[in-house]
């Protein structure tokens, strides 16, 4: 039954010319198929088309502070080192002359239960660059694009450095590849930093600050420093050896944080008419200073996710609440 309905609804259609548009060999739009053009279609593609919304400048520039704040707090280990420089001042291995190094290490104490914890920190990490192995609440979506596209960025670089350096006339050298990468990233940043990510990156970096703050004080300094240059980079890497077994390559991530957090910058700031050779020359500077630094790491056994013992750290937060009552400055 089905069959002869159909040959018949075939054969009306057919035999009907009085409308050219019912004839299904030609487009059901037009009456002539040739009249379809071909290279004036698909205005939506044009990149002149594309709506400026798309890019969100300031979602972009969220994702460059987290990406120093990944690198300082949690890769080199600020954050678990100045846990471990509370406990060491609680338990009297060192001690606090200063009103001001005291106070700030109290405020810290107190403030702790408010900031955000390693697993919340993993989790943005995980969404807005897919990097580190934290767990994400549910329905969150993870950038997976963000790191394919970073290394083909770092990719991209590299070849444009190489063919830079051997020209005769290095302004020829086609800057195209790494411009479509940048406006790539620049969409997928927008989208994967937007949220609440944004509303938790300044109390983070606020938590980083105050950290560093403590670390950098000179008393802490002179009692927990090894060597002559006794700074911030020394205190981290020499309480990461005693607490963690760990020697953080601080050289390097400060290298990593600095550039990654400038490369993301400038995709903030890119705009294909008013980015100067000055400014690309800069941000090639940049991934260049960035790939070096990563190489390193990359030669070096082991991680910071392998080396570092969550189950030390959970004990020393069981320790510092015990602890909280004898706090007295």
């Amino acid at each position: 039954m089905s069959d002869t309905i159909l040959f018949h609804t075939l054969t009306e259609v057919l035999n009907n010319t009085t409308d050219g548009s019912r004839d299904p060999v030609k487009n059901v739009y037009y009456n002539e198929v040739n009249d379809f053009d071909h290279q004036n279609a698909f205005p939506f593609l044009d990149p002149a088309n594309f709506p400026g919304g798309t890019i969100n400048m300031v979602n972009i520039q969220n994702a460059a502070s987290l990406y120093a704040i990944m690198i300082l707090g949690d890769e080199m280990g600020i954050f678990r080192v100045t846990d471990s420089v509370l406990k060491y001042v609680t338990t009297g291995k060192v001690d606090v002359e200063s009103t001001t190094t005291a106070t700030r290490l109290y405020n810290y104490m107190q403030l702790r239960e408010n900031r955000t914890t390693f697993e919340e920190r993993s989790m943005w990490y995980k969404q807005v660059f897919n990097i580190g192995s934290g767990d994400t609440v549910s329905s969150m979506v993870t950038n997976d694009n963000f790191l394919p596209l970073w290394e083909t960025l770092m990719g991209e670089a590299v070849t444009y450095i190489d063919k830079y350096e051997k020209a005769d006339d290095a302004s020829r050298v086609s800057k195209s590849a790494i411009q479509q990468v940048i406006t790539d990233l620049q969409h997928n940043l927008s989208r994967a930093a937007s949220g609440m990510v944004k509303i938790f990156v300044p109390e983070m970096y606020a938590h980083l600050e105050d950290a560093i703050q403590i670390i950098n004080a000179e008393e802490l300094r002179d009692q927990l420093g090894h060597g002559v240059s006794r700074d911030l980079w020394n205190i981290v890497e020499s309480v990461s050896m005693e607490e963690f077994n760990y020697f953080p390559n601080t050289s390097a991530l400060r290298t990593i944080a600095d550039s990654g957090r400038n490369i993301i910058l400038d995709i903030a700031n890119y705009n294909r008419g008013s980015f100067s050779e000055s400014d690309f020359q800069s941000f090639i500077r940049n991934v260049e200073a960035f790939i070096i630094a990563q190489n390193q790491l990359q030669k070096e056994v082991g991680s910071t996710e392998e080396e570092y013992n969550e189950d030390e750290f959970e004990e020393a937060e069981k320790e510092f609440e015990s602890m909280e009552e004898n706090w007295d400055f």
